[in-house]
């Protein structure tokens, strides 16, 4: 899940804050509002061997236009039963542009990354984002809790969970659904007005115990 940081000219200043973090200085709008809204998001989650690879699409909406960037903390989880976790790559779509690969800087203060997002130059920006993490256990863990550092809720949200061939779903934090097609079965939940009060979380076990 994305926290806004700070729409910001000077890149390096930005980098220094901690998420969540109010617009502030020259991010600001002419109504002292942040310059985006982020509207909804579509996470596709799956489990392959000993790692989770997450793929979210990140939509936002530019409240108004602007010539400069701004930075987005991405933070990764932590919890006892994950490993590190690492970017793979980030694309940012303006409009029904093409996506074009955009870049990102380790956070020095707490896991995660920190996304320099181009200007918002069009009516939308929708943000594809690619990370690995380590699984030590039967368990991943997605952050969604950070959606209220947006002072708002998301007014779609989708979520896909794919888990190893030969398993069961053990227990989900949300009413996931249980769908198919022709890479077999995955587990599905949408919300709409969507503040979480828990992140999304999922144990699975082997179909047939050994």
């Amino acid at each position: 899940m994305i926290c806004r940081i700070l729409t910001a000219a000077a890149l390096a200043g930005a980098f220094a804050l901690a998420c969540p973090s109010k617009a502030a200085g020259s991010g600001e709008t002419a109504t002292g509002g942040f310059p985006m809204i982020f509207d909804s998001e579509w996470i596709r989650l799956s489990v392959a061997g000993d790692s989770l690879e997450v793929r979210g699409t990140y939509y936002l909406y530019c409240r108004v236009r602007s010539a400069a960037g701004f930075t987005l903390f991405y933070p990764f989880p932590v919890d006892s039963l994950l490993g590190g976790a690492r970017m793979v790559s980030l694309r940012a779509r303006i409009d029904s542009a093409s996506a074009a690969a955009i870049p990102w800087e380790p956070s020095l203060r707490e896991p995660g990354v920190r996304w320099l997002v181009p200007p918002c130059s069009g009516d939308t920006i929708a943000l594809e984002a690619v990370y690995r993490q380590k699984l030590n256990a039967a368990y991943a863990r997605y952050i969604v809790t950070t959606t209220r550092a947006w002072d708002r809720p998301l007014r779609l949200a989708r979520f896909e969970i794919r888990l190893p061939p030969g398993t069961l779903p053990v227990e989900f934090s949300f009413p996931f659904v249980r769908q198919s097609d022709a890479g077999g079965a995955f587990y599905t939940y949408t919300a709409r007005e969507f503040l979480p009060d828990r992140d999304i979380t999922c144990r699975w076990r082997e179909a047939t115990p050994r």
